[in-house]
């Protein structure tokens, strides 16, 4: 019984071992020269500037948020193709109706104004 699960189980155990491996391999081999310089906050090759409690605008999760939303209807687009060739009707009924759902909150976020970038009231 155990034997058809064997391969699972030994691919699940060398794939832990090369991420443990992978991790941990540049902290145990690496060379260690610390300086104040290579210390420093990376951003985008830019030295950091201004406080490290800076707010951020609530536009920028709003924003983080919509593109969650259509990237995961992208991603759901890809199964329906498999489905589309094995009944078509269905597929298509299927795709209107989640895409009606998602324009029906595309449409609210509009007429409440979330993409407008100019306004300063939330």
């Amino acid at each position: 019984m155990l034997e058809a699960y064997l391969g699972g189980i030994v691919l699940l155990g060398l794939g832990a071992i090369v991420g443990i491996v992978l991790v941990y391999a540049p902290t145990l081999l690496g060379p260690r020269r610390p300086t104040p310089q290579k210390m420093i906050p990376y951003e985008s090759g830019m030295d950091p500037v201004g406080t490290t409690r800076q707010r951020f605008s609530v536009h920028y999760y709003k924003v983080a948020m919509l593109f969650t939303v259509f990237d995961v209807e992208v991603a759901l687009l890809y199964p329906w193709v498999t489905f589309f060739r094995e009944d078509p009707v269905w597929a298509l009924g299927i795709f209107v109706s989640f895409t009606a759902i998602l324009g029906v909150g595309y449409i609210y976020l509009l007429r409440m104004g979330i993409f407008d970038w100019s306004r300063h009231t939330l």
